[in-house]
């Protein structure tokens, strides 16, 4: 018979003088001016305009900084394993090659003005906003210019669509944009100060940054109007999601990368549990959302109670059938999904 699961969970901070109509996290802190952000392979990472290195980040776990730096790290986007980083220092788009930055695209800069800012991803596509120059590039994985809209103020975010559409937030503009596929474009919101991030979870939800250095907002795009889901943030940056659709947020001027939980998410442990010992998973779950949610994981984890529509459900791990990094366990609802690395 089993003994009872470990009680190990450890809920993290809620960010300071932040008002959220959601249960809010801080995923990481002491960040060095953290900016644009991507989520991949259970990741978020975060380019950091002070030290021009790039975090790793994962719930419970501290950042681990890249070894390497380019001038003013700010866009990240990946294709397929590839990185790719917008350097605002130099004006150029890197990709990182054996753990080294390398340009992969030259943008020619404007005396005056702060250069590229975030990029995205379409395909096998870089998304760049030639931010001085109001101008939206595609380009391909060898640097060449394929496509361009311009028209733009300073857009300095850009996002894709499932109908190959792409928003952009055109920060100087006060607005944000959606273009179709033809380049004609549609205003999503209008005199909107300083919209310097957007982006949509896979339900078609979009939500913008207005990074004002007390009073930020991160608000929902609705009919035009944009409905707060958090304010008080400190010049809030980098935008995105997780697999769970929960809003992820740079907080430039406090350092740190904020999550906002809209659905459910894995909370992280203190400690792992020892051999043979189960473990209580808990999730908390977004106001108003009752999906059941159900656990799996590889060899090394055993499912001994699911969550279902509950807040708790417990595992048992076989850390030799696990990986290095540990054993990972997924929560999934619908084509929401979260994963939480349980180390050995």
């Amino acid at each position: 018979m089993l003994p009872a699961c470990l009680r190990a969970s450890a809920v993290p901070a809620t960010p300071t003088g932040v008002r959220s109509s959601v249960p809010a996290w801080v995923l990481a802190s002491g960040l060095d001016q953290p900016d644009d952000l991507a989520f991949h392979d259970g990741v978020v990472y975060v380019g950091q305009l002070g030290s021009g290195r790039v975090a790793g980040v994962v719930p419970g776990s501290p950042p681990v900084q890249s070894t390497w730096t380019v001038p003013v790290a700010e866009g990240i986007g990946f294709v397929g394993s590839t990185m790719f980083v917008a350097s605002q220092g130099d004006d150029s788009v890197k990709v990182i090659v054996s753990d080294q930055p390398r340009t992969l695209l030259q943008l020619q800069p404007v005396a005056g003005k702060d250069n590229v800012d975030g990029i995205g991803v379409q395909g096998d596509q870089l998304l760049v906003p030639d931010s001085p120059n109001g101008t939206l590039l595609w380009v391909d994985g060898s640097g060449r210019i394929t496509r361009s809209v311009g028209g733009f103020n300073r857009p300095t975010g850009a996002w894709p669509l499932p109908d190959g559409s792409v928003l952009v937030a055109d920060e100087y503009g006060n607005a944000a944009f959606r273009v179709a596929p033809d380049g004609s474009r549609t205003a999503l919101v209008q005199n909107l100060p300083i919209v310097d991030d957007v982006a949509a979870d896979p339900q078609g939800h979009v939500f913008v940054v207005t990074p004002v250095v007390s009073g930020g907002r991160l608000a929902e795009l609705v009919d035009g109007r944009a409905v707060d889901l958090a304010g008080g943030l400190l010049e809030p940056q980098g935008l995105g999601f997780d697999g769970a659709a929960n809003v992820l947020v740079a907080e430039s001027a406090a350092g740190r990368l904020d999550l906002f939980i809209r659905s459910f998410k894995l909370v992280p442990l203190a400690q792992p549990p020892a051999a043979g010992q189960p473990v209580c998973l808990d999730l908390v779950r977004a106001p108003g959302f009752t999906g059941s949610v159900e656990l799996n994981g590889p060899n090394g984890v055993e499912v001994i109670r699911q969550p279902g529509t509950t807040n708790q459900g417990e595992v048992l791990l076989h850390p030799d059938l696990c990986q290095q990094r540990g054993c990972p366990v997924t929560a999934s609802s619908g084509d929401r999904t979260d994963t939480l690395w349980i180390t050995r």
